[in-house]
């Protein structure tokens, strides 16, 4: 061992569910195994992506097989598993249960004897007296309660952060629309990844095991496209594991906002070269081409120089496809700042207003609402993906 943190890599071709079961404990193993991180009897919480209803074949949602050989390595070392998350905007039983469906990981949970927890059904005010921006935060009773919590990723891009991987995906431990009051309070992108790497610390997350089978490049994290990357990765430290999968889909990992505040404060590794790997080679498995969101050309720049231009060299969201607007209002409930109203044609967008949040755009049930990116933008920051 070198002394920096681990990130595991195992091999694997597709979903079937003994190709993910023997991923999924090869992963685990140079961590010790799941009985490294679970003792008898204790509680174990499992952090799935539920984002949104969508069916697992379109890669916006942690795999259901991934889901059922995690239970499964849980319960085997004597842990008694929970599978939860609070998908994205206004949740009632009745909605979860249409995502948890659609994703498949309802009917594991059903078949293996798992409950499966909304999170805003259940919430607790907890303590963070490390958090750089937020001393404390509402998040589901299931995670601060839980002896063991277990992070279960699915490898994307993220038009607002670039990419999620496992420190995004601990953004669902807070309940429902109050998600997007923390994009009214953080706006930034910068101050937003402190507030998450905030979230992680009071969450504190034993290990990732993150599902980059099949992972989304693109117009993420709803509105990509699968892309197959063929690996199951695990680690106890979540911003290696996200230095290392961003690094595979071609993206400096200081790109990320997550890993270059992580670095600043001290939560994690800076470059791929900080990070021990075991297993596959991660430069054997990474794809080419995979395609990544406009960068922020603002970025780096001075504070007055930044907060003049963000908005004139940013994507914005319009209505890109009408005849699949279902008129449904969701965009509308979604938004943290008010900035949409929806008329007969569909959605119209107050630009000015509009802090890029990308909200309307990734929790679209259609998908009729995409991302303009400015020509100064497509200038700075063409098309990029690994060549």
């Amino acid at each position: 061992m070198t002394g920096r943190p681990l990130v595991s890599i195992a091999r694997c071709a597709g979903y079937a569910p003994d190709a993910v079961t023997e991923a999924v404990r090869e992963a685990l193993a140079p961590l010790g195994g799941m009985s490294a991180l679970v003792s008898p009897g204790q509680t174990v919480l499992l952090k799935v992506n539920l984002l949104s209803r969508a069916a697992p074949e379109r890669a916006v949602t942690t795999h259901p097989e991934v889901v059922r050989a995690v239970i499964r390595e849980v319960v085997t070392a004597g842990g008694v598993p929970t599978v939860g998350d609070s998908p994205g905007g206004p949740n009632t039983p009745a909605l979860a249960a249409r995502v948890f469906e659609a994703s498949g990981i309802g009917a594991v949970c059903a078949a293996e004897g798992v409950r499966l927890t909304l999170f805003d059904e259940d919430v607790v005010r907890v303590q963070n007296p490390d958090g750089a921006l937020f001393g404390a935060f509402t998040i589901g009773r299931a995670v601060a309660e839980a002896d063991v919590v277990i992070d279960l990723p699915k490898l994307k891009t993220h038009g607002f952060m670039m990419y999620t991987g496992a420190v995004k995906n601990l953004f669902g431990c807070i309940p429902g629309l109050e998600k997007a009051q923390y994009h009214m309070k953080v706006p930034a992108r910068e101050d937003f990844a402190e507030m998450l790497l905030d979230l992680m610390l009071a969450c504190r997350p034993a290990a990732a095991i993150m599902d980059a089978v099949v992972a989304m490049e693109g117009k993420g994290p709803a509105g990509g496209t699968p892309r197959q990357v063929g690996a199951v990765m695990a680690s106890t430290d979540l911003v290696a594991l996200d230095v290392i999968a961003s690094a595979m889909i071609g993206l400096d990992p200081s790109e990320v906002y997550t890993n270059r505040a992580a670095a600043a404060r001290g939560l994690g590794p800076a470059h791929a070269r900080d990070v021990e790997t075991v297993g596959a080679d991660w430069c054997e498995l990474a794809p080419r081409g995979f395609a990544l969101p406009a960068r922020d050309v603002s970025a780096g720049m001075p504070a007055w120089l930044r907060d003049h231009l963000r908005r004139a060299a940013t994507a914005r969201p319009f209505l890109a496809r009408a005849a699949d607007c279902t008129r449904c209002g969701s965009c509308l409930r979604d938004c943290p700042v008010d900035a949409i109203e929806v008329g007969e044609g569909g959605p119209s967008f107050d630009h000015a207003k509009c802090i890029r949040c990308y909200c309307c755009q990734e929790l679209c049930p259609p998908q009729a609402i995409d991302l303009k990116t400015p020509v100064l933008a497509r200038i700075v920051s063409p098309r990029r993906g690994r060549a």
